[in-house]
């Protein structure tokens, strides 16, 4: 089982508590006790309420029971423990001392990487569905986002032991393909026209008004032609525009699945809003939630009775006047089938836009029977596409964008996914390019992997020297002391208990601030080594003159290179959850070549 902290602080409560009750100074005791981190780092590691929670069934006061507590406590953590002490009316704080934190090193590296890593759990099982942008062309800039937050938070539930699927919905049925296809034959009509067409006449056509436009478009309509030749060719749309139609799908998933290789995201499925049509899912839902009474048959329409449902505004159309089926009863019938797949919750990435659409959702798994909160939804804001502060235009012309390829091609796929993940996603985010290609410190992604690039040259460099590499050991890492080694050690060991709280929050964003945290420490440790204590990792330059390998600390040494590939592989680790690489070489802030350790 992976090891946490807070449950370990935990336990030891426990164990107070329970003796405690042994005694009858308890009447009970709770079935799980509040552990949670002071909002002052002075004040101790981690705090209990539980004397105050207590006290009431106990009918002793607070303070009275804590110190009770903290008696025990004493006894059952041993040398676990520093400091335990009392605060206000009853709060217990504790401190764990160093000898605990140097142990947890030898935790970690045991872990070999997988440090953090929760056990497989059997429940929930989570669908996340998420980016389903729709098969009208390539993804733009503002896709990206939800790229980046579905695919991390995959990642970081996956990490954490849930059984999770990722799913992208192919909305390839309703009127917005249907215009993809009328735009894509336009274009065809438009590149036949300069064509060479012996006693044929191409007739002009116009642009459909809300056609899709852009030259992705007029490329496909090339491409037609060059498929097909004449056989569209007319002054008016074939009767049958399905084959356009599939070209036009298929090319345009052609791209976005090219993008989102170069992005590294992949699906588990690619669900079609088309096959549910043609299975008779869409038709089977419509039935059952008649059969449940909550559709209303009138004004020539089929209507799903939300008012009742969850108090909207109005009742809303699933069948059309034409007999057609709405988006939203589709929707209602994939989410009807995520759970009959066997998902315990359906963990949906949408739009801010589509806020609305959030309670409808819910309101139609309760129609269906289902408990609504098992569809959770993360709505993803709004991002600003800035170059050093200033908005980037969107496009000179008429239907253009900036695809998200302009963007990795621009700044490498490192920096897109981490600075997409900078912000919550319910956040708006500004993105600025110009910082986001910046070598220096004011660029966290850079940042963040200059922090691992700078342990791995240390390692380097240390078997440049030929470091002795002692085994580890609890009486090694006992060299470990100086409170920057302690307060790396701690924010190292927290680390499963961070992934744990994290995945539970559906928060990849949280990585971010976290690789942030750990690198800092990190590079300011690294300094006030050699600047404030005189204590470097590995001798410098100046110090190997003489019998200087006779008389350096090689013990200490030995430690902190542990030390070191302990920092290097959680970095690692946090990186490998954003989707981000790990370089184990990079240039030197402020200079060129390979970082010097």
């Amino acid at each position: 089982m992976t090891f946490s902290v807070r449950s370990t602080v935990r336990a030891l409560f426990q164990t107070a508590v329970e003796q405690a009750k042994g005694e009858g100074l308890l009447p009970a005791v709770p079935e799980s006790i509040p552990i949670e981190r002071p909002k002052r780092p002075e004040h101790g590691d981690y705090a209990t309420n539980t004397a105050l929670a207590l006290a009431k069934v106990a009918g002793k006061p607070p303070r009275a029971l804590a110190e009770i507590i903290v008696e025990r406590l004493l006894a059952a953590g041993g040398e676990d423990l520093s400091e335990v002490s009392v605060a206000g009316p009853g709060f217990i704080n504790v401190r764990l001392s160093d000898a605990f934190w140097q142990r947890r090193l030898l935790d970690i590296l045991a872990a070999e990487g997988r440090w953090g890593r929760g056990e497989p759990r059997q429940s929930p099982r989570v669908l996340v569905e998420y980016l389903s942008a729709n098969p009208t062309g390539p993804l733009h800039f503002a896709h990206g986002r939800h790229a980046a937050v579905g695919d991390s938070l995959t990642r970081l539930l996956r990490f954490a032991g849930y059984d999770v699927l990722r799913e992208y919905y192919v909305n390839d049925s309703g009127n917005q393909v249907a215009m993809l296809a009328l735009s894509v034959w336009a274009r065809y009509m438009e590149a036949a026209r300069g064509e060479d067409w012996t006693g044929v006449i191409v007739p002009e056509v116009a642009f459909p008004e809300n056609g899709y436009r852009g030259d992705y478009i007029r490329d496909l309509g090339r491409e037609l032609l060059e498929r097909e030749a004449g056989r569209f060719v007319g002054a008016d749309p074939p009767a049958d525009m399905e084959p356009i139609k599939q070209f036009a799908i298929g090319r345009c998933m052609d791209m976005i699945r090219g993008t989102l290789a170069r992005f590294d995201v992949s699906f588990d499925v690619w669900q079609s809003e088309r096959a549910l049509h043609d299975s008779g899912e869409v038709s089977s839902t419509l039935a059952v939630l008649e059969q449940a009474g909550f559709i209303d048959r009138r004004d020539n329409a089929v209507w799903l009775k939300t008012t009742v449902l969850w108090g909207d505004d109005k009742d809303r159309v699933v069948i059309k006047s034409d007999g057609l089926p709405t988006y939203l009863l589709a929707d209602i019938a994939y989410h009807r089938k995520k759970i009959e797949r066997g998902f315990d919750e359906l963990c949906d990435i949408w739009g801010a836009d589509h806020h609305g659409h959030v309670p409808r959702m819910q309101a139609a798994l309760k129609a269906l029977g289902h408990d609504p909160n098992r569809l959770s939804v993360l709505l993803i804001q709004m991002v600003s596409l800035l170059r050093d502060g200033k908005p980037v235009a969107m496009g000179k012309r008429e239907g253009e964008f900036v695809t998200l390829d302009e963007v990795i091609d621009e700044i490498g796929r490192d920096a897109t996914r981490f600075f997409y993940l900078m912000r919550r996603h319910d956040t708006p985010l500004e993105f600025d390019l110009e910082l986001a290609k910046r070598q220096s410190m004011d660029n966290p992604v850079y940042y963040a992997q200059y922090a691992h690039a700078r342990c791995a040259s240390l390692l380097r460099r240390a078997s440049e020297l030929e470091a002795p590499r002692l085994p580890p050991s609890a009486e090694l890492f006992g060299r470990l002391s100086l409170p920057e080694e302690i307060a790396l050690l701690r924010r190292l060991s927290d680390f499963p208990d961070f992934v744990e709280d994290a995945a539970a929050a559906r928060e990849p964003h949280r990585l971010v601030s976290f690789l942030g945290e750990i690198a800092g420490e990190f590079q300011s440790t690294y300094t006030r080594l050699q600047k404030v204590h005189g204590d470097s990792v590995l001798p410098q330059e100046r110090q190997r003159v003489g019998n200087w390998r006779a008389t350096w600390d090689w013990q200490k040494t030995a430690a902190r290179l542990h030390w070191v590939e302990a920092i290097r592989q959680v970095i690692e680790t946090a990186l490998g959850l954003l989707g981000v690489s790990a370089p184990t070489v990079m240039k030197r802030i402020g200079g060129e070549g390979e970082d010097a350790a």
